[in-house]
């Protein structure tokens, strides 16, 4: 049975190595990896129907991300934490056309209490900024009126939960989703949260293409993640976001390329990394990928790093029309942070 998803420390999953990673899609491509055998719920009537996310319906025609750059968010590998919350304010007011930062907070997430910070914990200890990211996103939703009591941080070490006064991440599993035909349980700090602010890396994926908005939430709020690595995790990422008990949740994808992960991934070591001093916002985590795409792309071929990377859930997301993914589809907005 899979472990408990906080049971370790707070919320902190079992770290996938490399190695393992390979062995998982080599025994995904031969078929070797069985269905569950655990208890099930024996009637449809217990999953939640699939219906268009609510991005989709609230923000069309267009899908709006906002990529926003720095040259002084980054000295070396340590992170400027008062430049990360200048661009961070930038970046929530261009995306929601507010003129202040708790302005563009309430809009996102309204009247929303327990609030869930998903972040990763794979390659987290070297590319070093997620503690920094944690600490300004605390802040700031405390200046907006949210009190850190109300927030969960998922996937980061449990000293940060103890150092913001933060809320305790509900443990084990809840009710069920459907991915494909099969039923899955869902991670119960998704049940007990009223809003996700997703907060993924930007990062090469060996066996799914990349690590981003969508991956950073399919494979980490169900029980049998293995299970669904096949076919470069085609079509399971976005079958799992098409879930309303998963999408609904969903309220903002803040990526943080400040260190970001362009060969090798989704572990890394120093070697794989490069300093962008970017970061990423958007509704739509199919748009928001995209755009996370195509700046891994430039600094492969920066760097002269032979292949391309193929992402076949992102396609498969649009079929099911998840989100937005054609370039006149995205309404991308390039900007340099002011400090």
């Amino acid at each position: 049975m899979r472990p408990d998803p906080v049971k370790e420390s707070a919320s902190q999953p079992p770290r996938t190595t490399r190695r393992e990673l390979l062995q998982i899609a080599a025994s995904a491509a031969v078929g070797l990896i069985a269905a569950p055998a655990a208890a099930r719920p024996q009637s449809s009537d217990a999953l939640e129907p699939i219906e268009p996310p609510w991005w989709l319906k609230q923000h069309a025609p267009l899908s709006r991300v906002v990529e926003l750059r720095s040259s002084d968010v980054l000295e070396g590998d340590v992170v400027d934490e008062v430049v990360l919350g200048e661009m961070i304010d930038q970046g929530l007011q261009k995306l929601t056309d507010t003129a202040a930062p708790a302005d563009a907070w309430k809009k996102i997430l309204g009247d929303a209490r327990r609030i869930v910070l998903k972040f990763n914990r794979v390659a987290a200890g070297v590319l070093g900024t997620s503690d920094v990211m944690a600490s300004v996103l605390v802040s700031r939703l405390s200046d907006a009126g949210y009190d850190p009591a109300s927030l969960m941080l998922v996937e980061t070490p449990p000293y940060l939960a103890h150092r913001f006064k933060t809320m305790d991440v509900p443990r084990g599993w809840g009710g069920w989703i459907r991915i494909g035909n099969r039923p899955e349980q869902l991670a119960r700090y998704v049940e007990q949260s009223d809003a996700i602010i997703n907060v993924p890396f930007l990062k090469t994926h060996q066996i799914a293409g990349i690590s981003c908005g969508m991956k950073n939430i399919s494979h980490a709020v169900i029980r049998r993640p293995a299970h669904y690595h096949a076919n470069g995790c085609s079509p399971a990422v976005p079958q799992v976001l098409a879930n309303k008990p998963v999408s609904e949740k969903i309220r903002l994808n803040l990526v943080n390329a400040l260190r970001i992960v362009v060969d090798r991934g989704p572990d890394a070591t120093e070697d794989d990394v490069v300093s962008l001093g970017g970061l990423l916002f958007g509704f739509d985590p199919l748009a928001v990928d995209q755009i996370g795409l195509s700046a891994l792309a430039i600094e492969r071929r920066r760097l002269s790093l032979p292949g391309e990377i193929n992402v076949r859930y992102l396609a498969a997301a649009a079929r099911m029309k998840l989100g937005r993914w054609r370039p006149e589809e995205i309404e991308r907005i390039s900007l340099d942070a002011t400090v």
